[in-house]
């Protein structure tokens, strides 16, 4: 008897302690907490391997931007006449000062200066005299801004198209002068214009062709002077460094006449450029004109060098 009440006494008390553990657990969806999914292992991150090769970075160097500036000097060998009237080479050695600011991504300012540091004392003129040739041509100051893409923008090749607009104070008649002529500066110093396009079209990831057509006038002593310059590049990119080019230019003389009597030129030639760090070299040949006559007897006569170096931050 005292033994069954023992039994009776431990299950109720065993029943009141399952009763009181069963009203401090949490309802179902009552703040219990939720289960807990096994990790997927796919959806961790592994640990970097330190052998791993760095992720490949963006190669070349980056485009200019507002705040950039380059400045340099374009050596140029025209080929040209001496005193006696005979071409070559080294007659003349002419130094283009040239410096560029970036006032926007896509709005830049240019000065250029044109110099004759190596030149004949004196040169023919009109009627069998001769002119004393000075050193320095002028200078000029350019702005080029970018267009933006408009909506006859042609699809199947990458087109910018930029505005350019100069002001010029040269010496008379040298605004026509193409960068591939000798640096003959005569005359007093007048001042001129010039306006615009420039065109680029990316035909592939390799070749852009690039022209400039532009329009020229510059008032002078007796009457003003005007023409037009086109010149065109096909430039082949070998890597993200070094640059071929073709180059072809049509320059005409004054009142825009293209025969060579007039005037008028074609110069053809071609180019490398190699950049390193910040130095940009240019190094160029060619003719100025294809057009025997007029200012270069024969093709010959109009063979020249270029060295162009900028340094460029």
């Amino acid at each position: 008897m005292h033994l069954f009440a023992r039994v009776g006494v431990v299950t109720l008390f065993g029943m009141a302690a399952s009763a009181a553990q069963a009203q401090d657990l949490p309802a179902p969806g009552a703040g219990a907490p939720a289960p807990v999914a096994p990790s997927d292992p796919a959806a961790t991150s592994a640990p970097a391997d330190p052998g791993a090769p760095p992720p490949p970075t963006k190669a070349g160097p980056r485009p200019p931007r507002r705040g950039d500036f380059d400045a340099g000097g374009q050596l140029r060998l025209p080929s040209g006449p001496d005193e006696m009237g005979a071409f070559a080479s080294f007659n003349w050695v002419a130094v283009d000062a040239v410096g560029r600011y970036y006032l926007l991504d896509t709005v830049t300012v240019t000065g250029r200066a044109p110099l004759a540091i190596v030149r004949p004392d004196t040169v023919g003129g009109a009627g069998g005299g001769a002119i004393e040739p000075a050193m320095v041509g002028g200078v000029d100051v350019a702005l080029r801004a970018a267009l933006p893409k408009g909506p006859f923008a042609p699809t199947r090749y990458k087109t910018d198209v930029a505005l350019t607009v100069s002001g010029a104070y040269a010496r008379a008649g040298a605004m026509l002068l193409g960068p591939k002529d000798y640096p003959l500066f005569v005359g007093d110093f007048e001042p001129g214009l010039t306006a615009g396009l420039e065109a680029r079209v990316k035909l592939s990831s390799l070749v852009d062709f690039v022209t400039t057509p532009v329009w020229i006038y510059q008032r002078g002593d007796v009457e003003s002077v005007s023409g037009v310059q086109v010149p065109m590049t096909a430039v082949v990119a070998l890597g993200s460094l070094v640059k071929v080019s073709a180059d072809l230019a049509v320059n005409t003389g004054d009142d825009y006449a293209f025969g060579a009597d007039d005037g008028g030129r074609i110069a053809a030639g071609g180019s490398l450029t190699v950049k390193l760090g910040p130095i940009l070299t240019h190094v160029g040949a060619g003719t100025a004109s294809l057009l025997a006559g007029g200012v270069y007897p024969t093709v010959t006569d109009g063979i020249y060098l270029d060295l162009d170096v900028k340094y460029a931050k």
